[in-house]
């Protein structure tokens, strides 16, 4: 290794508070990454290798020892500098795509060369050709709920290899993706690691990718050793059948009925104001969101031994009932009601829930401030749940006094909610207990339309919208 790592850990690790006591994820690692190398961590689920990734990338800090990222301690780094490395040096590739819902598949790849500081222009062709690259140049203008799960893990990667960073830090690339077009991702990582200006962090179970490393680590119950006597690893090639043109293509084809239109670009207006707070706030704090969750869960895989009913249990609660909110208003009195909803997905059974209990707290002074506030009888009641949406009002009124903006003319308020979700009507068998937290962005009642356009530098016919979701952070 020569020069000064861009990555290093030193005797770095991660241990969580439970009620059982402490969980080690990670013990005691000492790593250093150069510039423009690949390094492969492979391990059993639950080993610790998404909770490493995470202290590299500076997503939580350690418990013990220091992690340094171009020399510099992720913790004695300014909030500026952190989003600015993350803006333009160190980028993940997760295995939730974490796309922005609301933005075309052009867009997400667009938004971080936006915040990156290039123009509209060039940033769309890059976008344009990152996509062309992983097989979707035809499906720009898909949101990601009209993609499937490895179309929505393919933006994410031209997402990541648009703004051409120093550091890419991946949990299973190629995850979700069928063999052909599997094969393809993995040619086109080993391209960019052949330019030596990148380097790789990648978790994997993927023999094609481990292979592409310039060392194999193996980690096991949360420390990293060098897989000196792991076999040579690698994939027979996969030759394709040529289409009816007679080509061989690596990714899927477009839709036959599809009309072919050229790709423009939707981010516009109030979206160029917006891209500091949501690439910032949203695309990095989704992506914290993201890998606390799979921390949380992998630990604990860790510490209990899960019986098949808690497995389907917790399966039950998260997945199959969905609960988000359905809308904000003001009410005549000043004070505002927050709609809650909970619904469930699927038809052969019935779920039943208690609670939520919900709290609601405003940013003040960069600390969250709890408001008092009131909801329906109902909501301190067991309710069946079926595939009928089930409302939850929770009112709410905001006391005087100065606010965080972190959008000008808006509030920035975050809603809670804990519930515990059984099958059975009588809370007998297996319960399982649920939290959930929303953030938005509420339209200071105080200030008039008119008033939150000048502040932003709106247009005079610009919306004004009373409340804007952002993801959990």
């Amino acid at each position: 290794m020569s020069g000064r790592p861009v990555l290093e850990a030193r005797n770095a690790g991660r241990v969580y508070a439970t009620h059982r006591g402490p969980i080690a994820a990670v013990l005691d690692v000492s790593l250093e990454v150069a510039p423009g190398e690949c390094v492969a961590i492979c391990g059993r689920s639950g080993s610790g290798k998404s909770t490493l990734l995470a202290l590299l990338g500076g997503l939580c800090p350690p418990t013990s020892g220091s992690v340094l990222f171009s020399g510099r301690p992720w913790t004695s780094l300014r909030a500026a500098e952190i989003q600015a490395a993350r803006a333009t040096e160190i980028v993940f590739l997760l295995q939730d795509s974490v796309l922005l819902p609301g933005l075309r598949a052009l867009d997400n790849v667009m938004l971080p060369q936006l915040i990156a500081g290039r123009n509209r222009e060039t940033a769309c062709r890059q976008a344009q050709e990152m996509l062309a690259r992983v097989g979707l140049r035809e499906r720009w203008d898909a949101y990601p709920a009209e993609l499937s799960g490895g179309q929505q893990r393919r933006v994410a990667l031209a997402r990541t290899l648009a703004t051409e960073p120093k550091v890419i830090l991946a949990d299973e690339p190629t995850s979700d993706l069928d063999a052909l077009a599997e094969e393809e991702i993995v040619r086109i990582l080993a391209t960019i690691k052949a330019a030596g200006t990148t380097a790789f962090v990648v978790v994997t179970h993927d023999p094609a990718v481990a292979a592409l490393a310039d060392r194999r680590l193996w980690m096991e119950g949360g420390r990293l050793i060098a897989a000196t006597a792991m076999p040579a690893i690698a994939r027979p090639s996969i030759t394709p059948e040529p289409n009816a043109a007679g080509v061989i293509a690596a990714f899927e084809p477009p839709p036959a009925d599809l009309v072919p239109q050229a790709a423009t670009p939707a981010l516009t207006g109030w979206w160029r104001t917006a891209v500091p707070f949501a690439v910032g706030l949203g695309l990095a704090a989704a992506a914290l969101g993201v890998v606390d969750r799979v921390v949380a869960r992998r630990q604990q895989q860790v510490v209990e031994t899960v019986r098949q009913q808690r497995r389907l249990a917790e399966e039950m609660a998260l997945q199959d009932l969905r609960a988000d909110i359905d809308d904000v208003v003001a009410d005549p009195d000043g004070g505002f009601t927050a709609m809650l909803f909970l619904e469930n997905v699927r038809s052969d059974r019935n779920l039943h829930v208690l609670g939520p209990a919900t709290g609601i707290a405003v940013q003040r002074d960069g600390r969250w401030e709890s408001v008092p506030t009131t909801s329906a009888p109902a909501a301190r009641e067991i309710r069946e749940v079926g595939n009928q949406r089930v409302f939850i009002p929770v009112r709410f009124s905001l006391p005087d006094g100065p606010y965080d903006e972190l959008l000008r003319g808006y509030l920035h308020v975050k809603i809670s909610a804990t519930m515990v979700v059984s099958e059975a009507a009588d809370g007998t068998g297996d319960l399982f207990e649920r939290a959930d937290a929303y953030s938005i962005y509420l339209r200071d009642p105080r200030l008039t339309e008119d008033e939150v356009r000048a502040a932003n530098a709106w247009g005079p016919k610009a919306t004004v919208p009373p409340w804007i979701a952002m993801p959990a952070h």
